[in-house]
């Protein structure tokens, strides 16, 4: 997950470089990260995450707003939820349900695949020299900041990810279980 400052920084460089205070989509176009869905996971809500950075927020007040139209019959939403009562925002993730999904996955397979590739050209164990990709760990000697496996899941930047295998010494599984194995028999014998 990025933080609040990573997404601020974020949307103000949007800003930047579209002389106005971004919209949802016009962000997505720019194609910067963090993604729009997790600035809005961790700002609360794109409005939210606006305000913050100093951008110019969407009032729907101003421009008269929209009548909530009737949900259509081809939306699935959970049984316990009402349509009326979701945000825009809500209701248009609904509606394009299946393609944001299908989009994220394309994003975590390129990740999967750019890791992998990066594991095959630039990595191998350093205790015994194992190479082969599916055998290859990241191991964090000191303070764990953040998990390989799971940034890739949640669609982090390539170069987010980068930093972290920087802070990492790549260990094959067995090789990395011995690692954790040696640690734990230091610790309780001191």
């Amino acid at each position: 997950m990025a933080t609040e400052d990573e997404c601020l920084e974020a949307l103000q460089r949007a800003a930047k470089q579209l002389g106005e205070s971004p919209t949802k989509a016009q962000y997505e176009e720019l194609g910067l990260t963090p993604a729009s869905a997790t600035i809005m996971k961790t700002m609360g809500g794109w409005n939210a995450a606006k305000e913050r950075a100093d951008l110019e927020t969407f009032d729907p007040q101003v421009t008269g707003g929209q009548p909530i139209q009737p949900k259509p019959d081809w939306v699935d939403i959970p049984d316990d939820t009402d349509w009326k009562e979701l945000t825009g925002q809500q209701r248009w993730y609904y509606k394009n349900r299946g393609e944001r999904i299908c989009r994220k996955d394309r994003r975590r397979n390129r990740l999967r695949k750019r890791l992998r590739t990066y594991k095959d050209e630039q990595c191998e164990c350093r205790r015994c020299d194992e190479d082969r990709p599916p055998c290859l760990d990241f191991h964090h000697p000191g303070q764990k900041e953040s998990n390989i496996s799971k940034m890739v899941n949640n669609g982090y930047s390539w170069n987010s990810i980068r930093e972290e295998i920087d802070h990492c010494i790549v260990l094959c599984a067995n090789c990395h279980r011995l690692e954790h194995h040696d640690s734990v028999v230091d610790h309780l014998s001191s």
